[in-house]
């Protein structure tokens, strides 16, 4: 029982703090300033213009260092996976990140990914299961605890 009120103490603690923080987000998150939002976008508009114009490409631009290209992104930073991976498709088993092969499959995830994959996929990939794995006893670990808790405190 002290257990348990120590828990629902910690809890209440924990969302006293939480309260108590200043709100730092606007009243209504889904209503954006437009100003903010445009002013934001001019330079995408400028080089959609330009491309427009000049019927140019994206490789001919990049090629001359084109001063417009400085706030584009290329696919890579934008294909980034959950923990930061940016292995193309053809590099993962099933397009799937090697993370969730971990996590939802367990040791038979990380098998299959050693397995099937080859050189540096093998690496990142077998690393990224592992990872998820480790993710997924955590989580069993924690959920555990917490109904071991409950259990024995419920007793008596």
């Amino acid at each position: 029982m002290k257990q348990l009120l120590t828990l629902a103490f910690c809890g209440l603690l924990s969302g006293v703090m939480w309260a108590a923080q200043p709100n730092k987000t606007p009243a209504n998150p889904f209503q954006d300033d437009l100003i903010r939002l445009d002013n934001e976008f001019a330079a995408m508009t400028q080089l959609e213009q330009f491309v427009e114009e000049h019927n140019a490409t994206y490789s001919k631009l990049a090629a001359e260092n084109h001063v417009l290209l400085q706030n584009v992104t290329s696919d890579t930073d934008i294909s980034a996976s959950l923990l930061g991976s940016t292995a193309p498709d053809d590099e993962r088993l099933l397009g799937i990140p090697g993370f969730w092969w971990g996590f939802c499959l367990g040791i038979l995830g990380i098998i299959l990914v050693y397995v099937a994959l080859e050189g540096d996929a093998k690496k990142r990939e077998g690393k990224n299961a592992i990872i998820g794995f480790l993710n997924l006893l955590v989580m069993l670990g924690v959920i555990y605890l917490f109904l071991f808790l409950f259990g024995t405190s419920s007793r008596g």
